[in-house]
């Protein structure tokens, strides 16, 4: 349970602008590093107890991932930026994003300048999703959160 180095954190708020229009990430939050890329989010409090506390396996909520150089939100990390994500976002009807809690393909006539987009139904965030050339959106939805088919 590391904390990010100012390094990180500015390259991940940089990251987050560029794909997403992010301008005001987390705030208020710490951002911890976890295994394989991943990023939690926790309170400076809670890092404080759970240093002084023995046996804490982890802390925060999975808030993101870097893979390759770019930035993919979990579903709790969209739902946090609510009203911040400006870019890249696929606004979906409730058949489609039925089916992207399914992790289906959803195909997108729309050309997207990143590789992940963020779904969007209404109000509530659905995570991201790795936009393909052939114009494909293939959502990042864990197996256990999918809907089954």
């Amino acid at each position: 349970m590391e904390p990010l180095g100012p390094t990180e954190k500015r390259y991940l708020l940089e990251r987050l602008k560029g794909q997403h229009g992010v301008e005001n990430a987390f705030e208020g939050l710490v951002l911890i590093k976890a295994g394989q890329g991943r990023i939690r989010a926790a309170t400076k409090e809670t890092l404080e107890l759970a240093k002084r506390l023995r046996k804490v396996q982890q802390i925060g909520l999975y808030v993101a991932k870097l893979s390759k150089g770019d930035v993919v939100l979990s579903i709790e990390g969209t739902q946090l930026l609510d009203g911040e994500i400006k870019k890249n976002v696929i606004e979906l009807d409730e058949a489609a994003a039925e089916e992207w809690m399914k992790a289906s393909p959803i195909t997108s006539p729309k050309k997207y300048t990143s590789k992940y987009v963020v779904a969007k139904h209404g109000e509530i965030y659905l995570g991201s999703g790795r936009f393909t050339r052939d114009g494909k959106i293939y959502p990042q939805v864990a197996k256990w959160r999918r809907v089954p088919e």
